[in-house]
């Protein structure tokens, strides 16, 4: 169903959830800001004092859910300290009023950054005063990646549009150019390596991935199979530094996008191959099952949902039922991860309850079928809200799943125990093995299934 009583601007920008009452959510819009104290089903206006209704972005204090901030197009940054009842502005010292982003330090919540068109702004006072963090940097330039050091939060690297590299090692009151072995200048994304903060990587727009093991001093090309690529995005796997993916654009009429993966850090690429399938198709959605990292989830403009189980070295294509393959947002459920969801641009929201090997639709209420984003609640995996364009925001509360209901009529009973019967002792890779008999995803039709089973039997 539509949750947008009493929103009225359905574009919504930005939404921020109160960590400390999940039903308390925020919409920034072109109108203003509204809130819901209900989990979206309805919403009020809270705009008393924001002189600037364009917001583009907001965060909540994590220490004090009741102040909020909000980023506008030209009025600069608001606060309120009533739970957006009323708000004040909040730019002392803050010279460009046009504010594209928020953030909180995580090791120091009092500290907030502002990202402004050309500038960077800094308050230790949660807001109260700014300063201008741009020394060194290219007023004329747009930053356009940040990351703070994961062990030193005095140290930070920006990225240009093209102006290359920049760095911090003060809190961001100076930068320093750190551009010696970079040859391409637009620098879209960042990656620090959790377990060696002095190894830096930068995807640039055209020139692939430079790797720096100095941090930021000098870089060297790490593109082996990955020359003259569009890295929009990197991430580093925590568990395993070594390994890393990089999400690549299309760049018309010469390579097609998709996902790069590195297991030797950044000496070598690999393209994922078998997810490829067309010309032109990006890679719009990635999610990992949250038990097992190893399985991971592609959605793609025109080809529909991949899956590996294998960390990305191999990928099949898992579109059985699935009859808009335009896939636009994927989720899993953190509690029964055979559950995933999918939304597509014109045929809504579908949902696979064995792994992706087959999906159904999921659109009872939903009036807008171009779906943008899909969230689940993390304290109710029940609840799915689905983010449409120009439609707002939808919320579903879903039945609880039964996992052993393999012939999907509702009910767990003897016709899907001879349905179990039939793989059972069956392995991944044996012919007749089916993934969503595999109840505990361990590879083998066993007894630990089988128990998983008879828990769900009759019910």
């Amino acid at each position: 169903m539509a949750v947008n009583s009493g929103l009225t601007d359905l574009n919504v920008y930005v939404l921020a959830v109160d960590p400390w009452n999940l039903q308390t959510v925020y919409a920034g819009t072109f109108r203003g800001v509204f809130k819901s104290t209900d989990g979206g089903s309805s919403w009020a206006t809270v705009n008393s004092g924001l002189t600037d209704t364009f917001v583009q972005a907001l965060i909540i204090d994590p220490l004090s859910p009741q102040t909020v901030y909000v980023g506008t197009l030209y009025g600069g940054v608001f606060k309120s300290t009533d739970g957006g009842s009323s708000w004040t502005i909040a730019n002392s010292g803050m010279t460009n009023t046009y504010i594209q982003a928020l953030a909180f330090s995580p090791s120091a919540p009092r500290t907030i950054y502002a990202g402004a068109r050309g500038s960077v702004f800094k308050s230790t006072d949660r807001g109260n005063s700014w300063t201008a963090v741009n020394a060194g940097l290219m007023n004329t330039d747009v930053v356009v990646a940040l990351t703070v050091d994961p062990s030193n939060p005095q140290i930070l690297y920006a990225g240009t549009t093209f102006g290359g590299l920049f760095k911090s090692t003060d809190g961001g009151n100076s930068w320093t150019a750190i551009n010696t072995g970079l040859t391409n200048m637009s620098v879209y994304a960042l990656a620090v390596d959790p377990s060696n903060a002095r190894i830096v990587y930068s995807g640039t727009l055209g020139g692939g991935v430079f790797k720096s093991t100095d941090g930021g001093n000098s870089w060297t090309p790490a593109n082996t199979n990955l020359t003259n690529r569009r890295v929009r995005s990197l991430a580093i796997d925590s568990s395993r530094p070594q390994t890393l993916y990089a999400g690549v654009a299309v760049i018309s009429g010469t390579a097609d996008g998709g996902v790069f993966k590195s297991t030797d850090g950044g000496n070598s690429w690999s393209f994922l191959q078998t997810i490829n399938v067309g010309t032109n198709t990006d890679v719009l959605a990635l999610a990992f099952d949250p038990s097992n990292p190893q399985t991971v989830y592609a959605g793609r403009n025109l080809s529909g949902v991949f899956k590996s189980t294998d960390g990305g070295s191999s990928w099949t294509q898992v579109n059985k039922g699935l009859t808009d393959t335009n896939v636009w947002a994927l989720a899993v459920d953190p509690s029964t991860p055979q559950n995933v969801y999918a939304g597509t641009r014109q045929g809504g929201v579908f949902k696979s309850e064995d792994g992706g090997n087959s999906w159904m639709a999921l659109n009872s209420g939903l009036t807008n079928t171009f779906v943008y984003s899909l969230a689940l609640d993390s304290s109710s995996p029940q609840t799915l809200f689905a983010g449409t364009a120009g439609g707002g925001v939808f919320v579903i509360t879903l039945k609880a799943g039964l996992a052993a209901d393999f012939d999907g009529d509702g009910k767990v009973g003897f016709d899907d125990f001879f349905l179990f019967a039939a793989v059972f002792g069956k392995k991944r890779g044996d012919a007749g093995f089916v993934a969503k008999y595999d109840l505990d995803e361990d590879g083998e039709v066993g007894f630990s299934d089988f128990f998983i089973f008879a828990g769900d039997f009759g019910r």
